[in-house]
Parts: C-alpha cells; sequence; structure tokens
C-alpha cells in the first residue's frame, strides 16, 4: 500500500497547520492530482533559483521553491496525502517513524489514528513519567508454621490442618503508591511520590496501622557532573533530605543528610548539658580500581543516631557473546555490531556483574556476595545473593521477564524473621507487587523448594514456549535475508560474479603451481552464518576462487580484528549474523578442514587443520 511512505523529511512543516502545504501551492484540499503537478509546475518555474539575477532575490526565491518542491512531495503521493488530510504533519511523522507497507488500503486509516493515539499516550507519559503501584501483601505462615489440635490436644490429620491452616490465611498489607515527575525547565525536575498503606501489626495478627505520605524532590543538574537533589515531606514539618552527586569518567562521590527543623533551631534554644542533635551524614565514593576493566570499588561511610557504619565492597560486570565469530574475545572489533539476528536459543548474548562486600555495622555486621545473570536476547535477568551476618544467615533468589511494556519478577528471601515469596507484575510502569510470608522462622528448606518450583516453571517455559519463539524469529529473519538478497541485493551478486571472473586467471596459475608442487590447493571455501540449521541454507558464499587466488608459496594469512567481508571476492550474505570461513584443502597430499570465526586471523596450513 504504502512503497513511499517514507520518503523526504518534514522537519520544517509548522505543527499547528493542517492545511499549509495546500497554502502553499494555492490549492483547495479537494483539488485532483492532475491541478497539484500543473500549479506546481507552474509555480516552479517563477521561483526557480538559476531565473533569479539579483542575489537577494535569489535567496527569497530559493525559499519559496523549496517549500514548493516539500508540498508536492507530499500531496502528489497519494499515500502522504491521505496521511496529511487526516493529521496533518503527525500524520507525516507517523508515516516516517513506522513501516506501512504491508497495511491493507482499507485499513490505512485505523492504523493511522491508532499509531497517533498510541504517540499521544507516550507524549503524556513523557511529559509526566507516571509510575503506579499496588501492593497486597499476604500472610501465608499458618501453612506452613502452625500446628493444629483437635478437642483432646491431639494433632489433627495433614489434610484437615491444610485447610485449617488455608482458613487462617490473611492479607495483612495494602499499599498504594503513586509518582510523577516532570521538567521545570533543562537543568531541574520535580518529582512527586504519594503512599497509602493499611495493615496489621507486622508482628501480631490482629491490630492494625495505617501509614501515608505526600514526598517532593526537586534535583537540580548544576553542571554535566554534579547534580543535587532536595526531597520532603509535603504533609508534615519532617525536615529535608539533601543529597548530591559528583560523577567522573573514573569516580563517584555522593553525600547525603537529613536535616530536621530542630536542628536548626538548636542555636538559638541549646542548654549547656543537653545532648547536641546532628544530622546524619552519609559519604559514598565509587571508583574504577582498573583503567583496562570494569572493576569498581565502592566505600560508605555513614554517621546516625545508631552509630557509625562503614560499607567496602567491590563490583564488576561484562558482557559475554557465545556465538561462534566471538569465540576468542583477543580477536573482537572495537565497534560492535548493533544489529543481531536472533540466535536458536536465545542464549547467545548475555552480561553478568557480581558483587563482594563487609559491612560494619555493630550488630549489623557482616559479609555480603551477590551474582546476577541477564539473559538479553530473552529479556530475562536472574539473580542470587548471599549475606552472613552476626544475627545469621540471609540469602535471595530472583528471576525477571522484561518485555516492551512489562515485566514479571518473582523472588523468595530467607532470614532470620522468615521466608518471604515476592512477585510483581508491572505493565506501563503500573505495578502490582503479592509480598507473601510463607514462615516467620528460619526455614532454609522451605526456602528451597519455593524458589526450585518457580525455577523448574521458568526452565519449562524456555523449552517449550520461548525457545521455539526465538528459533521461529530466527527462521523468518534468515528468510527475510534471503529475499533481499536475491530481489534487492541484486548487484552486490553482479560485482561478486565479477570479481570472481577476474581472480579467475589468478588463481587458476596459483593452482597450477601448488599442485606441481605438492602445495597447498583450496578444495572448498565458504563464508556464511557460523550457527548452522535449516534457516541458514543458501546463505553461503562460495569463496573458492578468491582463497586459492590468495594462496602465495603455499601459505595463506588473512589478518584478524576484522571482517571478511570486505576481502574481494567476499560479501556479507545477512547482516547481523555471526560469520565463520569454513576451508576444506589438501597440504602435502592429505586432507585439511579448518572453521575459523569471522573475527579471528586466518593461518593455513596448520597442523591442527589435519583430518585424520
Amino acid at each position: 500500500m504504502a512503497e513511499n511512505a517514507e520518503a523526504g523529511t518534514f522537519t520544517a512543516v509548522p505543527a499547528d497547520d493542517s492545511e499549509y502545504f495546500y497554502a502553499v501551492l494555492n490549492l483547495p484540499k479537494s483539488a485532483s492530482d492532475h491541478e497539484v503537478r500543473e500549479r506546481y509546475r507552474q509555480l516552479s518555474i517563477v521561483f526557480h533559483p538559476d531565473k533569479q539575477v539579483d542575489e537577494g532575490r535569489k535567496a527569497t526565491a530559493t525559499h519559496h521553491f523549496l517549500e514548493l518542491q516539500k508540498a508536492y512531495e507530499v500531496l502528489s503521493d497519494p499515500v502522504t496525502r491521505r496521511a496529511y488530510d487526516l493529521l496533518g504533519p503527525e500524520g507525516l511523522h507517523i508515516l516516517q517513524s513506522a513501516d506501512f507497507k504491508h497495511v491493507a488500503e482499507e485499513a490505512f486509516e485505523d492504523e493511522l489514528r491508532r499509531r497517533q493515539r498510541e504517540l499521544d499516550r507516550l507524549r503524556v507519559e513523557q511529559a509526566v513519567y507516571p509510575r503506579g503501584s499496588v501492593s497486597i501483601g499476604v500472610d501465608a505462615s499458618s501453612i506452613f508454621d502452625d500446628q493444629y489440635e483437635d478437642e483432646d490436644g491431639e494433632p489433627v490429620s495433614a489434610w484437615r490442618n491444610l485447610q485449617l491452616a488455608l482458613g487462617e490465611v490473611r492479607r495483612n498489607r495494602f499499599a498504594v503508591s503513586h509518582r510523577i515527575r516532570a521538567k521545570a525547565n533543562k537543568k531541574t525536575r520535580l518529582t512527586l511520590f504519594s503512599r497509602v498503606a493499611f495493615g496489621t501489626n507486622p508482628r501480631k495478627r490482629q491490630g492494625g496501622f495505617v501509614g501515608h505520605d505526600f514526598m517532593g524532590t526537586v534535583s537540580h543538574q548544576f553542571s554535566p557532573r554534579l547534580n543535587v537533589q532536595a526531597t520532603t515531606s509535603l504533609l508534615n514539618v519532617s525536615g529535608i533530605s539533601m543529597k548530591s552527586v559528583y560523577r567522573t569518567d573514573d569516580y563517584v562521590v555522593a553525600f547525603q543528610s537529613d536535616v530536621h527543623p530542630i536542628m536548626l533551631l538548636q542555636p538559638f534554644t541549646y542548654r549547656w548539658g543537653q545532648p547536641l542533635l546532628l544530622p546524619p551524614l552519609s559519604v559514598s565514593i565509587f571508583r574504577r580500581l582498573f583503567p583496562n576493566l570494569p572493576m569498581q570499588g565502592s566505600l560508605e561511610a555513614s554517621i546516625t543516631p545508631s552509630g557509625p557504619t562503614i560499607s567496602i565492597g567491590v563490583t564488576s560486570s561484562a558482557l559475554h557473546d557465545a556465538s561462534l565469530d566471538r569465540a576468542a574475545e583477543d580477536d573482537l572489533p572495537n565497534d560492535e555490531v548493533t544489529l543481531r539476528a536472533p540466535s536458536s536459543s536465545g542464549l547467545a548474548i548475555y552480561s553478568s556483574d557480581w558483587q563482594i562486600g563487609v559491612d560494619l555495622a555493630g550488630a549489623a555486621s557482616g559479609l555480603r556476595a551477590r551474582y546476577g545473570l541477564s539473559l538479553l536476547e530473552l529479556g530475562v535477568h536472574l539473580q542470587a545473593a548471599v549475606r552472613l551476618g552476626l544475627a545469621g544467615l540471609t540469602w535471595l533468589v530472583g528471576g525477571e521477564w522484561r518485555g516492551d511494556n512489562g515485566s514479571i519478577s518473582t523472588s523468595v528471601n530467607v532470614n532470620v524473621d522468615g521466608v518471604v515469596l515476592r512477585v510483581d507484575a508491572s505493565y506501563h510502569r503500573q505495578t502490582l507487587s503479592l509480598p507473601i510470608i510463607l514462615s516467620r522462622e528460619h526455614n532454609g528448606g522451605l526456602g528451597f523448594w519455593t524458589a526450585v518450583l518457580p525455577s523448574t516453571a521458568l526452565a519449562l517455559i524456555y523449552y517449550f514456549q520461548l525457545r521455539p519463539r526465538r528459533r521461529r524469529e530466527r527462521l523468518e529473519y534468515l528468510k527475510e535475508a534471503r529475499r533481499q538478497l536475491r530481489e534487492e541485493k541484486s548487484e552486490v551478486l553482479r560485482r561478486w560474479q565479477e570479481t570472481l571472473y577476474l581472480l579467475q586467471d589468478t588463481a587458476s596459475r596459483h593452482l597450477r603451481t601448488e599442485e606441481a608442487c605438492d602445495g597447498l590447493i583450496i578444495l572448498d571455501a565458504r563464508y556464511g552464518p557460523a550457527e548452522r540449521d535449516e534457516g541458514t541454507e543458501g546463505l553461503d558464499v562460495d569463496v573458492t576462487v578468491p582463497m586459492q587466488a590468495l594462496v602465495n608459496s603455499s601459505q595463506l594469512s588473512i589478518p584478524g580484528k576484522r571482517s571478511k567481508a570486505g576481502i574481494p571476492g567476499f560479501y556479507d550474505p545477512v547482516a547481523g549474523v555471526p560469520k565463520a570461513l569454513r576451508v576444506r584443502y589438501k597440504f602435502r597430499g592429505r586432507m585439511h578442514y579448518a572453521e575459523i570465526p569471522d573475527y579471528s586471523p586466518v593461518v593455513i596450513p596448520l597442523k591442527d587443520h589435519l583430518v585424520e
């Protein structure tokens, strides 16, 4: 339907005038295509810059001539004109930012208006950045902690115990919070946060509490390196929390303190012998430890009414690519390919991060460690954390899946206070949280099985849903690549065939020389996708002739750290897919075979390539 929908740019169109281009041509919206062409032809002759002698008039004529071209570009194309008639300049913007090639003509208007509503929603979200959450706490500890007895004091049966325990499951907390953020100017942001919570006493199953708050934050970016925030409650006089962050390329320094009005009045109300109230102060320093490694050290020191605390930690993260052409990290180019085809497993690209540290905080002192793994293609993040303190062992395991507009996460936390299962679901920044208390006692076995069950469910979902879906997406991607190679890259194929013709004489001469001395003979060489499956059929490039032409004195070498697609006689058959060079050759009459990642150097012959 819309083959020409993406033609041209219309950044100079007045945003509030839906008939501006008709005014440029002095035509009504009902003008026919013939009238548009004729009026453009007439006016373009009048305002053509080449017909002007005076430089001042030439500049004015050039301006009008360019406006005429823009107007004709939009109104002469039936697709862009229809979008302009429906939505004005915004319709042109939608055409440029979306693909309408496969939209049926009868559905074009509905799809255009749907995308307009989506853009309007995004503009509102970007203006106030709303985030809301609803938390419903559930106390299900009776199922695992309580043992019920009958009238004679004897334990009831397991089934009866479960029935009685389920009857004791209660909602122990309900909280609603909402946050909006807006720009006051280019350097200042305003944030409002409100929260209301209802629930039972955390330590008892009866008695209730009500909590509410309404907070405001002002954040100002004094410079690209310095940011200062001030937060206070808008419902009562509770002081101001100040935070400043200074960033450089190698380190970050943060200061945080809470100032209460009583502290400000102390110079006027203080009496000798009274305790002096000092504001709590926290200083954090994060610094890169090594120039060439992503390892970062942290030091946090705080002075609070409960005493001083010190935390020391080391964190690191890394991006991994398990595809074949990334097997040797030393051979990676500095500029990574941003466009990547889906891998059949969905596990080829992932990142990992870890953290270890020690906390010195009196009775709360302890050692801590955390490890996280992000499967980037699947949008899945897994994490595990453990802390060994004076009060005992605490550990947490969890996982999260993120889609385009939402996420689902679950975690199990086992500590001295009990076992908590938490489930969160988010859609368009609106979150529903379900913290479920499974036990009020430290129960490692319960925590283990609570973690095993969702992990097993995640594995089954991956095996039966996510992996087949990734495989379908990969096959669709490769199918489109074959179509483009056949229909849109005919010029690439023509140049490749002509290059082979030009290299044929050199390759034949080298082949005769190598045959005479029983040297290096390239039998077959293919350059194509590294991962082999049914979707990659027909995407290999026959590079036997170019490879034989590169042979010199029974040696062949190709430098690494760059793609081989630029070698004469090679070309990239499918963008975004890791490639490999597969070579079958004879040397001294013996068969050899090599499979070499795209960015790795080629050295032939090698003893490791010998086929036994």
